[in-house]
């Protein structure tokens, strides 16, 4: 009788055992798991020190052509910057607000002092400044090798241009590609498109929709520029224009189109406050 009960007590002993041993093997197996998929303890900045950092995307985002604010870069940036367009872009020697006032050299224009961006704009010649008078602008450009090139087109022909893109965008990507051949090292600024006066009446449509032209021409300008190297969008015109997108009256010249001097000294100032920055813009 005592060895059956001593046989029943030593075979409850084992059964504890091996429960204990199963339970203890498990736990284990927990443990092992937890500390292979658990991460260590943060470090000072918070971060798994067993996990490897997030894979960064290294793909950037390509920078913007558009000519952000930067400091003042000064009236000796503007002295190296040649003007071509339209007679907006003319009248800055008529204004004198340049250096050599009006007999400076950096505005190259024609007699009548405007032109119209098209097929033709590549060929023809210049009339004014003297160093230049007879040359395309290809030729001026070939000869002179521009620090900058400031290009300004758009309100001349703009309904044409606003019923066909292609008609605008093409001479115009044209005309950068003939400075980029005969002066490589040149940059060129894109000056967004001028507004005029709301109460304008020079167009078969009033101003306002001239205007909102206008807003539509300058960002196929912005596009322009992301598509080629060394060249930039300024949006100059925009401290020209009111609430209404239109000309401020205080920078319109008399006919609702052509600009005051005091136009021309804040779009000079913008030009200086939004430099050319090589490091930081494309």
């Amino acid at each position: 009788m005592k060895t059956q009960q001593y046989y029943q007590i030593l075979s409850y002993l084992i059964i504890c055992i091996l429960v204990l041993a199963i339970v203890c093997v498990g736990s284990g197996i927990v443990l092992i798991i937890v500390k292979t998929t658990a991460p260590d303890h943060p470090d000072a900045e918070g971060h798994p020190t067993d996990t490897e950092p997030p894979v960064k995307d290294t793909v950037a985002e390509p920078p913007s052509a558009v000519m952000n604010e930067t400091s003042d870069f000064g009236m000796a940036y503007i002295d190296k910057m040649i003007f071509f367009g339209e007679s907006t872009t003319s009248h800055l020697s008529s204004r004198g607000v340049l250096t050599g006032g009006k007999d400076t050299e950096q505005v190259w224009s024609e007699s009548s002092g405007t032109r119209t961006l098209s097929s033709k704009i590549t060929s023809q010649t210049i009339s004014t400044p003297e160093k230049v008078k007879g040359l395309t602008v290809v030729e001026a450009c070939r000869q002179e090798q521009p620090d900058y090139m400031v290009l300004s087109f758009g309100l001349n022909g703009i309904q044409q241009f606003i019923s066909s893109k292609q008609s605008f965008t093409d001479p115009y990507q044209n005309l950068i590609s003939a400075i980029q051949k005969a002066s490589p090292n040149t940059r060129i600024i894109l000056q967004s498109v001028y507004p005029i006066s709301e109460t304008n009446n020079t167009f078969s449509v009033d101003g306002l929709t001239i205007d909102r032209y206008i807003l539509t021409l300058n960002t196929w300008l912005q596009e322009i520029a992301e598509a080629n190297e060394n060249v930039r969008y300024c949006d100059t015109a925009s401290v020209l224009r009111n609430e209404l997108n239109a000309l401020n009256p205080s920078y319109d010249a008399g006919d609702g189109v052509h600009l005051t001097k005091s136009a021309y000294e804040q779009i000079l100032m913008y030009l200086r406050t939004h430099g050319w920055l090589e490091s930081s813009q494309k």
